[in-house]
């Protein structure tokens, strides 16, 4: 029998997700509602085709105007392009930047002019780092894209971090199979976050959420909630508020005898709301 999670009423933010192609506007009015999810940031995506079910930048900012404050827009970087698409999406009303796929490493000089334009107009950045979904040729929509993971290893993020020490960055994953990486970049930068989800490494967690950076700043306030799915459809609540409530009891119960006990609203609410202002940019 299916649980109902419906009565949850801490709060959440949800920091990585995406958009369905066919989205269904009842759902999201229910979503919007939902007095416990308090703001979702919605990444377009498009270097893929809409066969593969996942909306691109015009339906993903078509959304958020409609749930303005509530869904945040992310706009897809094409790395094929110049910065100037940077000044492009921030004109027409994206808060936000989403990263993935490059035909050269993420630290590339070439990508920096578009980190650079990111900068100077507030908008953070969050990067898919680590093993990657295994999509064939036919489901891009874009010439040249990357396929496997290793132009995108959390490390990269580290040159971009220190070149635009300004820039918000998050990792967007653990990294995994380079969590350690992940680990060092959260340490040294205080500009870098990690939104967890997809294939999440909860020995690593186990191990490092009582740790301090290099600025003595707990690492379970550097980390956010996020389930990488998709909203638009009569299952997407339920299916974020779910992933929100196993998270909340592994900070009770996991970490019942840890210091990071008592660190499950921050890590589902807090960190996100406080890193980063996105009412303040509408």
């Amino acid at each position: 029998m299916a649980i109902d999670y419906s009565g949850i009423t801490y709060p959440i933010i949800d920091t990585h997700a995406h958009l369905f192609v066919d989205y269904d506007w009842a759902a999201l009015d229910a979503t919007a509602q939902c007095p416990a999810l308090r703001q979702v940031w919605l990444l377009g995506l498009d270097c893929y085709k809409e066969s593969t079910e996942l909306a691109g930048n015009a339906p993903v900012l078509e959304v958020a105007k409609r749930y303005p404050g509530f869904f945040i827009p992310f706009g897809f970087i094409d790395f094929t392009r110049g910065p100037e698409q940077i000044d492009q999406m921030r004109e027409q009303g994206f808060l936000g930047l989403k990263a993935i796929r490059p035909a050269l490493a993420y630290d590339h000089e070439q990508y920096f002019p578009l980190y650079d334009r990111a900068q100077a107009l507030g908008m953070p950045i969050l990067f898919h780092v680590g093993v990657i979904s295994n999509r064939t040729a036919d489901s891009f929509a874009l010439p040249k894209v990357g396929f496997g993971p290793t132009q995108m290893r959390p490390s990269m993020l580290d040159a971009i971090a220190a070149a635009f020490p300004k820039l918000k960055l998050i990792q967007g994953h653990m990294g995994v199979p380079w969590c350690n990486e992940l680990f060092e970049s959260l340490w040294y930068y205080p500009n870098i976050r990690c939104s967890v989800s997809g294939l999440v490494d909860y020995q690593w967690l186990q191990d490092h959420l009582g740790d301090v950076t290099a600025k003595k700043t707990p690492m379970s306030k550097k980390l956010m909630f996020s389930l990488d799915g998709a909203y638009g459809r009569r299952e997407s609540l339920a299916q974020v508020l779910e992933a929100a409530e196993f998270f909340r009891m592994f900070f009770l119960n996991v970490g019942r005898t840890k210091s990071w006990h008592g660190a499950g609203n921050d890590f589902l609410y807090t960190n996100a709301a406080e890193f980063i202002d996105f009412k303040a940019m509408l």
